[in-house]
């Protein structure tokens, strides 16, 4: 029996038959969740088209073959696979199982062949992909115009959103923050600031970098600047030591400390807020014209040099250590006459930050605030001029032949090198020019003369 004939059999009966060239209409156009999720229903209007008759120039082996049930494991694997195999054009993930079958095992074999992409589905009006990434559910859905032909895909829709929600939030967040800490330092800040962060910055971006201009030359001349001068250009050191915004210091908390550090000041000729400025000025461009040092200290390590150095000497009555010690002034009797001016210049400087508006540590982590706290405390007391000998003895002698690492391995060894810079620093009048020496040279005269008054 021919084909025509076998045709004329089948319409006697009142069936169709299906050409092997007209091909049939495949049931298994699937979006990637019906394969993870046998349950739910295939995509489109027409989701499960019945199978059509075998025609009789298709054999059924190979029928049977493309038709085959699938295992788990191979629905996983085509899971996982979708977003290489998928359209840009549909989503990533779009998949016909047909085609992708026949197709597996040559792209396994030869990976470097670029597969191009499958064909949506004609009877389709538009189909919803569903990304799950890695981010644990779906976040987005593209719908499909058949007339657009350069859709975005959804990875790049996704991560476009996923972008904006997260300049949402960032810029929430500032904004919060931003209120909660003016709140607690005035507010008082608004429109100025380096970088945009008005509870931060004490000063604008032009008035730190005219400060700077100044604050690089050694030899300053303090005398020539106001009391409020001298507080934006101590916040200008710490702020170029990257310290305020590596620990959120409050640029009123910071304004009000410096100025309480300052009020300390008696009316003596030498031991007053100029020279309480002068050393942390010195002790600032000492570090910062070594930049290998710089490098090999921590941000605590900076934190405790420079605020040390504005505060070794607060509250300095304008005498010496042997002075009290001998008329058995209440400082002695205080601190035991070990060191007495020292423990004292440390002990307010900590009794002023203890002030809530004063507090510039107040953003500190415990860990960081005890590292901080031992290089200030290390820093002061070593300033005692009785310790000068044994200082520089011990420095040469450890650090002698160093590398800048093993100069800086443990907390121990940066202390000495604080220390050091520090005492260095308060005793840096003689290096100056002659101008600025001798005047400091004069008042130091001057204050031992008042001493020997008294």
């Amino acid at each position: 029996m021919d084909e025509r004939e076998i045709q004329n059999e089948y319409q006697k009966k009142g069936l169709k038959i299906m050409n092997s060239s007209w091909g049939y209409e495949s049931s298994r156009n699937l979006d990637k969740t019906h394969l993870s999720n046998p349950g739910i229903a295939a995509s489109g209007p027409n989701p499960a088209a019945p199978n059509a008759p075998i025609s009789s120039s298709r054999s059924r082996k190979s029928f049977d073959r493309d038709l085959e049930p699938m295992e788990e494991e191979e629905k996983t694997r085509r899971y996982n696979r979708a977003s290489t195999n998928g359209s840009d054009n549909y989503g990533v993930g779009y998949i016909d199982e047909g085609e992708y079958k026949n197709s597996s095992k040559e792209d396994e074999e030869n990976t470097t062949t670029t597969r191009s992409p499958a064909q949506a589905p004609a009877h389709e009006d538009s189909i919803y992909k569903v990304m799950s990434h890695n981010f644990g559910k779906a976040k987005a859905q593209i719908l499909r115009n058949d007339s657009v032909t350069n859709s975005q895909s959804l990875a790049a829709a996704y991560m476009s959103r996923r972008g904006e929600e997260l300049e949402d939030e960032t810029n929430s967040y500032d904004v919060g923050r931003k209120g909660s800490k003016e709140d607690n330092t005035g507010g008082d800040g608004e429109g100025k600031g380096v970088g945009g962060c008005c509870w931060l910055h004490l000063l604008s971006e032009f008035e730190h970098e005219q400060n700077m201009k100044v604050l690089v030359d050694f030899n300053i001349s303090v005398w020539d600047y106001s009391k409020s001068k001298l507080v934006s250009f101590a916040w200008s050191m710490f702020h170029d030591a990257g310290l305020i915004e590596e620990f959120e210091i409050p640029a009123k908390k910071f304004e009000n400390f410096v100025s309480a550090i300052f009020e300390t000041s008696h009316d003596v000729p030498y031991h007053n807020y100029n020279h309480y400025f002068v050393v942390l000025h010195t002790s600032w461009l000492l570090l910062k014209t070594n930049p290998i040092l710089m490098s090999n200290l921590t941000k605590t390590d900076l934190l405790g040099c420079l605020t040390g150095a504005i505060g070794h000497d607060a509250d300095h009555p304008g005498l010496t250590n042997s002075f009290l010690s001998a008329t058995k002034d209440k400082l002695s009797i205080r601190y035991n006459d070990l060191s007495i001016l020292e423990n004292h210049h440390c002990a307010t400087t900590y009794t002023i930050m203890s002030r809530e508006e004063c507090n510039i540590l107040c953003n500190l982590s415990g860990e960081d605030w005890k590292a901080t706290r031992n290089v200030i405390v290390s820093a002061i007391l070593n300033t005692d001029m009785a310790r000068h000998f044994n200082l520089v003895a011990n420095f040469v002698k450890i650090f002698k032949n160093k590398t800048p690492y093993e100069c800086t391995a443990n907390r121990n060894l940066r202390n000495q090198i604080i220390s050091m810079v520090v005492h260095c620093a308060d005793i840096s009048n003689p290096v100056k020019p002659w101008v600025v020496a001798k005047r400091f040279a004069d008042a130091v005269a001057q204050e031992f003369r008042n001493q020997v008054q008294r």
